[in-house]
């Protein structure tokens, strides 16, 4: 028997493509016979994945898609004898992105309206989150079927050490040091990032820098517009820093260096940014919107609404307030050992033993 992961694009350095590298490693260590294919594959990892090839799948197999946009599948998934799954990585909802990417936007109102026929075909679905399980039940996967299995990291990506460089630049700065990581994609409403930056400025900290972590590939119309809008609001380059693309070493310097992680965006799966900071120790303030909340826990500072004045107000606290700082940190630390790498990879192994062992998700 194999384990075959088939993903329509496996890139390094997404939170996609390292949890199926993360899972491939699990299953290989506990002795299955697992596979990766993928549509395209980042030359970086050509020696972990090969193309789709449908035909190379035999009854006996197991075969996890992974989801998170429209991709060309469903009629050979329909097709394949074996027992068959997903993975369940959300898919933003397509009007953040009209205006923007339309193209981008349709795939992804094709990818939503996919998941009613998975669920006629699909023995079994996870979701990184139970937000996730709720839109599959929604889209009519029976509860039954469904389990949540949390994003799951390569055992190296803990590792990454700061990038000795950055370090030093970052701290040459005066003020407090506010940070976000994530695409820069009109979902993440980095809008909103600069609205509450212009509030701390003025009322906390005339001396802090808000540091936008990503890439905008593919996103250029929306980057530009963030960029006007900084700059007709009296805002510098070097106040609203958007650094593009960064590697896991400078990335990891920008978490050592932060004051605080700050996340404004409405639809997120699960969010592994919030993870990798409450991993790193830096306090948290977050919009709770989506899986946010389930991922941050009762931990971090979560906020309802965005009352700008108020999330500058409490940045500021946790900023300048040392015990309150401890304190937001060590609530923190309950949402990371929920998030125990050995518990996930147990998790993992638990539910793949149940779908192997019967032929079916039993849920």
């Amino acid at each position: 028997m194999k384990v075959i992961q088939i993903v329509t694009n496996l890139n390094v350095g997404d939170a996609i493509g390292n949890d199926i590298l993360a899972i491939d490693e699990t299953l290989s260590e506990a002795g299955y016979d697992s596979r990766i294919m993928s549509l395209t594959i980042h030359e970086q990892l050509s020696h972990r994945a090969s193309n789709v090839d449908f035909t190379a799948i035999q009854p006996d197999d197991l075969v996890i898609f992974h989801k998170a946009t429209g991709d060309s599948f469903g009629n050979c998934a329909a097709s394949l004898k074996c027992v068959k799954g997903i993975i369940y990585h959300n898919i933003t909802p397509p009007r953040f992105f009209l205006g923007y990417d339309n193209v981008m936007a349709w795939n992804l109102w094709r990818g939503r309206n996919q998941l009613k026929k998975l669920a006629g075909i699909m023995d079994f679905g996870w979701g990184d989150s139970t937000y996730n399980c709720q839109e599959l039940a929604r889209a009519g996967f029976a509860k039954e079927k469904l389990a949540v299995l949390p994003i799951l990291f390569p055992k190296g990506d803990a590792q990454a050490l700061p990038d000795a460089a950055t370090v030093k630049q970052l701290k040459t700065r005066k003020g407090a040091r506010l940070l976000f990581i994530g695409r820069v994609a009109s979902n993440k409403k980095h809008e909103d990032l600069i609205k509450l930056y212009c509030h701390y400025l003025r009322d906390v900290d005339p001396d802090a820098t808000l540091y936008l972590v990503g890439s905008w590939a593919g996103f250029e119309k929306y980057y530009a517009k963030l960029k006007g809008f900084a700059a007709d609001i009296g805002l510098r380059d070097d106040q609203v820093v958007f650094t593009g693309r960064v590697s896991e070493e400078e990335k990891a310097a920008y978490l050592s260096c932060a004051d605080v992680y700050v996340c404004m965006s409405e639809h997120e799966g699960f969010c592994v940014p919030l993870l990798e900071a409450m991993h790193r120790d830096v306090p948290v303030a977050a919009y709770a919107s989506s899986a946010v909340p389930e991922t941050l826990g009762d931990n971090g500072l979560l906020f309802a609404r965005k009352d700008y004045p108020e999330i500058a107000r409490q940045i500021g606290r946790v900023c300048r307030d040392g015990a309150f700082r401890r304190q937001v940190i060590e609530r923190q630390r309950a949402s990371v050992a929920r998030f125990d790498g050995d518990r996930t990879r147990a998790r993992l192994l638990e539910l793949v033993g149940r779908v192997t062992e019967d032929g079916r998700a039993k849920g």
